[in-house]
């Protein structure tokens, strides 16, 4: 019976930078879609108000 020996590298500097680099644009980026996402909530209420408001306001 034949086995074979494995041998390990270790990580390098460089890949290792570049997967931290990558985790952190990728939660930069779920931040500014959430961000996104909460600003465009905030759009039609204040477009319904803008649109609306004045004839509301005219019935008081």
């Amino acid at each position: 019976m034949a086995t074979a020996t494995l041998t390990t590298t270790p990580r390098s500097r460089a890949s290792a930078g570049t997967t931290t680099g990558a985790a952190v644009l990728s939660v930069l980026g779920t931040v500014l879609a959430i961000g996104i996402a909460a600003t465009s909530l905030l759009v039609v209420p204040a477009a319904l108000l803008i649109a609306f408001g004045p004839s509301l306001l005219s019935l008081f």
